[in-house]
């Protein structure tokens, strides 16, 4: 009889235990809304936008980033710096050259204080690119045997950039230089096997706007 009166209980636990469910609580969506930003006007105080003059000119492929730039750089770090917390960010890729490019517009409550991040590193496949030896080629030329011409056409033009000559900055990644325009200008720091530019708006003078940009790189930096 005691034998019984155990089958029949554990059977009974089986059965309500087959009847339970479970559920599981999605996670909180913490992420900053990714919204299309406009890009600033050629006559604007804002970052430019354009991709970074460093690139090999080649027919860009529009592609998933490998890195998301947007993660290098937090709202409240944006915010020490520029004084306004990112509204919108908008995150894009390509591949060019040779290179795998990131770039994340964070777009500000004021506009013209936004923030353009970009970074390149190395690409895939047989015509992948060493952005460290770009990096040479440009910055260093006088350093190197190669000479290319076109690149060195081709530098600067996009942003209205030529014609100044790069200033390096010292104390920040493995080497780094600010490139003036009649638009702002953007700071190129190198790190490791890729490289940053960094462009923010506002209307303050270079001296300011290079600090400041500095600032901001460090945290990028710091984040890679």
């Amino acid at each position: 009889m005691r034998l019984r009166l155990t089958i029949v209980f554990v059977a009974s636990l089986l059965v309500v235990a087959s009847c339970s469910t479970s559920t599981t609580q999605p996670p909180a969506n913490s992420s900053q809304p990714v919204a299309k930003s406009p890009s600033p006007s050629s006559n604007s105080t804002g970052p430019t936008t354009q991709p970074s003059t460093l690139q090999a000119p080649a027919e860009a492929a529009v592609v998933k980033p490998r890195l998301d730039a947007c993660a290098l750089l937090t709202s409240k770090e944006i915010e020490l710096v520029q004084g306004e917390p990112i509204r919108e960010i908008k995150l894009t890729g390509q591949s060019t050259g040779g290179f795998s490019v990131s770039q994340c517009f964070f777009t500000l409550p004021t506009f013209t204080n936004s923030v353009s991040l970009q970074v390149t590193q190395k690409g895939e496949g047989p015509g992948a690119a060493d952005p460290k030896q770009f990096w040479r080629n440009t910055f260093h030329r006088e350093n190197t045997k190669e000479k290319d011409m076109d690149h060195n056409k081709k530098r600067g033009e996009e942003e209205g950039e030529k014609g100044t000559p790069p200033q390096k900055i010292p104390g920040i990644g493995d080497d780094a230089y600010w490139t003036g325009s009649r638009v702002g200008g953007a700071l190129y720091v190198l790190k490791g096997d890729a490289y940053i530019r960094l462009s923010i708006g506002g209307s303050m003078d270079q001296v300011m706007k290079i600090k400041r940009s500095k600032a901001l790189a460090e945290k990028v930096i710091a984040h890679l």
